[in-house]
């Protein structure tokens, strides 16, 4: 009986080699393996579904958000992986999300790139919400376009990032993203009419005017101050063996100074580290007196997409029409092209 369950033992574990082994030439790539790997441990909370073009991975939420935005930053320098793994498995969020972890207030959006500049991304989610990202020498940034972890990362959904990486269809991923593919069509197309865009972040309003061919922003440069402007009022002091002098005192008053501002014309689809407008993006930073600052950006250029057109019904009428005498229903032979009604 031992000596049975030994080589039973043995034989499970070479299927279990074969299996892994026929898993990477299949998948040949580094995320193939990963899935295998993952798969050869049976954590319970793990799943992965092989197909012939590659591996897509079915992550369960079950890492909060606060956990999962703090683990994910801080394992970024370590490990790419592990943090797209994180990111995976965080409580599904589709919009806007800011949640406290100790002292520190985390912030992550889901949505669409509007404008990228090279000190912030504007971003608007699928709700119609807008959010401006501060970026700095700090923000990393990864196009995970071409790979399924990272695509499962950026968009939460492991449905969507098998759709975009195996069928490459990336109409599901701009649903979820931007809330429909027309959004994304109409970032990718030139702006019909220039529209302009007011976005307060922290202390600062941004204005931004968006064309088809450029975008102005127009920003403050410093906070206003006041500055003291000495006034001299004379005072009388009397002497019993001297004459009265006279003593300058300094009042002063308050001047409003205006504040400068700063206005920067771009091209509209300028990129910013390899992301521009138009582009799919998932956002996590911390928010810092009310400014929103970018720690990592994970973004994916998605394809113009099209709407699949309605099929119609056309007609053809075979023979000569004859005069058909009032109250009777005429009768033709026609030929349909097109889908069946």
């Amino acid at each position: 009986m031992i000596g049975r369950n030994r080589r039973g033992n043995r034989q499970a574990n070479m299927k279990a080699r074969i299996g892994i082994a026929t898993a990477v030439l299949v998948g040949g790539s580094a995320v193939g393996v990963a899935a295998v790997a993952a798969a050869s441990h049976n954590g319970p909370a793990t799943t992965t579904t092989a197909k012939s073009e590659g591996f897509a991975l079915n992550f369960h939420h079950r890492i909060s958000e606060q956990v999962a935005l703090a683990s994910a930053l801080n394992t970024w320098g370590a490990s790419h992986q592990q943090s797209f793994t994180t990111l995976a498995q965080m409580q599904s969020m589709r919009t806007f999300t800011q949640v406290w972890h100790h002292r520190t207030q985390f912030a992550a959006q889901r949505g669409i790139v509007v404008l990228a500049t090279r000190h912030f991304l504007l971003v608007k989610s699928a709700n119609g919400a807008l959010h401006l990202w501060w970026l700095n020498g700090a923000t990393k940034f990864a196009n995970v376009g071409n790979t399924a972890m990272g695509m499962t990362a950026m968009t939460g959904s492991t449905t969507v990032a098998q759709a975009a990486m195996v069928a490459n269809n990336m109409q599901p991923a701009a649903v979820t993203m931007a809330g429909s593919t027309a959004v994304v069509n109409q970032m990718a197309a030139p702006v019909a009419k220039p529209t302009t865009v007011t976005v307060s972040t922290g202390n600062v309003t941004i204005t931004i005017t968006i064309t088809s061919t450029t975008a102005t922003v127009t920003q403050p440069v410093t906070t206003p101050t006041v500055v003291a402007t000495p006034t001299v009022t004379p005072t009388a002091t009397a002497t019993p063996t001297a004459k009265p002098t006279v003593t300058p005192t300094a009042t002063p008053t308050l001047v409003p100074v205006p504040t400068p501002t700063m206005t920067a014309t771009q091209s509209t689809f300028t990129a910013t580290r390899g992301i521009q407008r138009g582009d799919l993006v998932f956002v996590a930073g911390v928010r810092v007196h009310g400014f929103l600052i970018a720690k990592l950006v994970l973004f994916a250029a998605p394809t113009t997409v099209t709407p699949t057109p309605t099929p119609t019904v056309t007609s053809t009428v075979i023979g000569t029409p004859t005069a058909v005498p009032s109250g009777v229903q005429p009768t033709s032979t026609s030929s349909f092209t097109g889908a069946k009604s």
